[in-house]
């Protein structure tokens, strides 16, 4: 997710996401406007979700800082990112080098609110953007684009995106069936997304129903007895559990999914392109439309490739 999300891929984040909301009402950090004076070129960026939008734009100029977590995660990092300041990590920042950097404004997401109140105590300007629903992406696009001078370019990227997910959910609609879903995020103790996740948005918008949706704990802890119960038609694992081989045991073994070769493992989370919210999730909706409706795979290979010549333009 994104502090894979941006630490320990998505069950970390959802652990980073439940630092307590009093701390938000207890800081001024500075909401995402549209009525912003003048547009600073200055930004560090603390969340490898804000950086990957700012280089969708273009707008690697604007780039003064990152954290730690962006050159391990973010694609050909070792190329854009070249020479870019390690500014902090995802839940604490080198003040020290931030008053060096001197930003007009630093970039956080939901879920760091303390290192918000830090930044925001010691007077620097906090701007922080939700990373909730896929929504949240082309609001973000734009916004990022007043923040770094290049409003033309957001708004466009950001239209490519809705068109894109529009055009997904218009041929998804095409079929009646909702195949039950559990996202694993974590095996051992077992963990999964809930109603408040950005990744239950995107089992939905992919055609399938989250087993977990009723829970609103955005990753909550789910019994292998509530598992065996719901008997979910696909499931998708962590990357990092291929080599447990967990199809061969209890409950995994007792589920109709696995029965019927329909358990699949997350992409590799140095290609993160189904949890962390950036134009780059789409190719994540694909990968995961596919293993939920594969009978649609013609009408999503040519959505695929449609979107994929537009993204090309930029």
């Amino acid at each position: 997710m994104d502090g894979n999300l941006d630490g320990l891929r998505a069950s970390a984040f959802g652990v980073s996401s439940l630092v307590s909301l009093a701390f938000a009402q207890l800081i001024a950090i500075t909401p995402a406007s549209a009525t912003d004076p003048q547009p600073p070129a200055n930004i560090v960026s603390l969340a490898p979700s804000n950086t990957e939008l700012m280089l969708d734009i273009g707008a690697r100029k604007s780039l003064a800082g990152i954290c730690t977590n962006c050159p391990q995660v973010l694609p050909n990092a070792d190329q854009v990112l070249k020479g870019v300041p390690i500014a902090g990590t995802f839940v604490s920042a080198n003040l020290e080098r931030m008053m060096r950097l001197k930003p007009d404004f630093i970039l956080v997401v939901s879920g760091q609110e303390a290192i918000a109140h830090t930044l925001s105590a010691r007077g620097f300007k906090v701007k922080s953007l939700s990373n909730n629903t896929l929504s949240d992406i082309p609001n973000n696009l734009r916004q990022i684009g007043k923040f770094c001078k290049k409003e033309k370019r957001g708004a466009e990227v950001a239209l490519d995106f809705e068109t894109a997910v529009s055009q997904l959910k218009a041929l998804i609609k095409s079929t009646k069936t909702r195949p039950k879903v559990f996202y694993c995020t974590w095996a051992q103790p077992l963990l999964t997304v809930g109603q408040n996740s950005f990744l239950n948005d995107v089992i939905t918008t992919c055609g399938g129903t989250n087993i977990a949706a009723n829970i609103q704990q955005p990753y909550p802890h789910f019994s292998a007895e509530r598992l065996i119960m719901a008997d979910p038609d696909v499931i998708v694992l962590p990357y990092d559990a291929k080599e447990q081989q967990l199809f061969k045991r209890f409950p995994w073994n007792k589920l109709r999914a696995v029965r019927e070769n329909r358990l699949f493992y997350s992409p590799d989370p140095k290609d993160d392109m189904l949890s962390r919210p950036s134009f780059r999730v789409l190719d994540g909706l694909y990968w995961l439309s596919l293993k939920i409706h594969p009978q649609l795979k013609p009408k999503l290979d040519e959505w695929h490739r449609n979107m994929r010549m537009s993204r090309a333009k930029y």
